[in-house]
């Protein structure tokens, strides 16, 4: 059969036909003119609220271009919102409606309603709103959160308390501001707040944090011990939080024993060293406060020293090359029983060290940080092995720990040359007359009671 290229042409004066390719084209242009005005109503509500001047005839425009958009109605709503007049509430409350009819699947149109309805006085009607949008939106903080809020403020407590402790359960950043609702409605009963805030672990971790900063640093101690050892090992934060508020209040054993709940090795029972044989490396920033803190200056180089030791395998060394007076400090806080003698010895070594006024190791009080109860004699000049040195001092009776310095010994001019290197190692403390620990010679690490 013979193939045809020939071709057809179609008659369009004919009515029929005419209208057949009339339709189509209309129903373009018909839908190209809405879309262009969605379009246009859309951007105009979007940059609405930004404008200083003409944001209501801004609004009312995009309304009018885009009726069927509920982002015009909620853009309008916000903007008479604002003004706090009766009638704009109202109309404010209708364009919500429009927003909501529109869209009736958006939580956040919800949200927005509810809190309108309240805000012009109509509180059941924004509690039904917020309950709609905590059923579309059941795993979102702010839904319980604003539902919470209007419960709160119509009186019903314990079914407020029930949604705000579910925003903070969903968003952990409103446990601060639930600690502070239930602070101020419950009178800073502890007790009563606890029941209210929840009682999850995360709940009691924050709590507990909350408390320090408040200063019930006994509160916060009861929450912390009512952690498992598990939790608090995972809660750094308040467990430091904690350990500083009892610092400042020179309730030293104490804060040595939430260091030990963090899972440092110490034993809050024991005056001991921690790294005392500089086995371990000192962290530049300081650790915790219960570990070697160093201050240094360019001209007394500090360091861990891997080839030189008296025992295990490693000591400190301070390398002096200074022309005039220097600041530097190498300490650690150690707790100690009041009341009690003990003896502090340690080892030092020198390699052509000169100067005026050479280091120094002295026990200060860590109740003042000032009063000096035991002080060695400055290391001797020149190079030498291995010396031991002893201290012997007795604590006051109130003090819960001593601070052991390395320090420079006062000049008394501002000229004062030092040079050379020093090494220091196996620091041990003992209760005199106790029995001492056994000290590791393969590590050094520490001495102990």
């Amino acid at each position: 059969m013979p193939h045809s290229d020939q071709l057809k042409l179609i008659d369009v004066r004919k009515p029929l036909v005419r209208m057949l390719l009339v339709v189509p084209v209309a129903l373009a242009l018909l839908f190209a003119w809405y879309a262009v005005r969605w379009y246009v109503g859309d951007f105009v509500a979007e940059f609405a609220p930004r404008m200083d001047e003409g944001q209501i005839e801004a609004a009312q425009e995009a309304v009018r271009l885009a009726p069927d958009d509920p982002w015009t109605h909620w853009v309008m709503a916000g903007l008479k919102k604002r003004s706090f007049s009766p009638e704009d509430m109202a109309e404010a409350v209708h364009q919500y409606e429009e927003a909501v009819r529109l869209s009736p699947y958006d939580y956040r149109f919800w949200i927005d309603l509810g809190r309108a309805r309240e805000e012009s006085g109509d509180s059941a009607g924004g509690e039904k709103a917020l309950r709609r949008a905590v059923e579309l939106a059941p795993n979102y903080a702010y839904t319980h959160w604003y539902l919470g809020n209007l419960l709160l403020r119509a009186g019903r407590g314990e079914e407020a308390f029930a949604e705000l402790r579910r925003a903070a359960e969903a968003n952990p950043q409103f446990r601060p501001q639930l600690f502070n609702v239930a602070w101020t409605l419950y009178g800073q009963d502890v007790e009563e707040i606890k029941k209210v805030v929840g009682d999850t672990p995360a709940a009691r971790v924050e709590f507990a944090t909350y408390l320090a900063g408040r200063g019930r640093l006994d509160d916060a101690l009861a929450l912390w011990s009512s952690l498992s050892p598990a939790e608090k090992k995972g809660a750094n934060e308040t467990g430091s939080a904690i350990m500083k508020a009892l610092l400042s209040q020179k309730r030293y054993r104490t804060a040595l024993g939430v260091l030990s709940d963090m899972g440092a090795s110490v034993d809050p029972k024991a005056s001991q060293f921690i790294n005392g044989g500089f086995e371990n490396n000192i962290s530049a920033q300081g650790g915790d406060p219960f570990s070697w803190q160093i201050k240094t200056d360019a001209q007394a180089q500090i360091a861990i020293d891997e080839s030189t030791q008296h025992s295990g395998s490693r000591s400190l060394r301070i390398f002096f090359r200074v022309t005039e007076a220097l600041a530097f400090n190498v300490s650690q806080m150690v707790v100690v029983e009041p009341s009690t003698q003990y003896r502090l010895e340690y080892y030092v070594r020198a390699e052509e060290l000169k100067g005026a006024a050479t280091p120094v190791v002295q026990i200060l009080d860590a109740m003042d940080g000032a009063t000096v109860l035991g002080a060695s004699q400055p290391a001797a000049a020149g190079t030498y092995s291995w010396l031991p040195v002893t201290i012997n001092f007795k604590t006051p009776p109130k003090t819960e720990a001593v601070i052991v310095s390395i320090v420079r010994a006062d000049c008394g001019d501002p000229v004062c040359p030092i040079f050379g290197k020093v090494w220091y190692d196996d620091f041990n403390l003992q209760s005199v007359g106790g029995a001492s620990s056994p000290r590791d010679s393969s590590k050094g690490n520490r001495g102990g009671h």
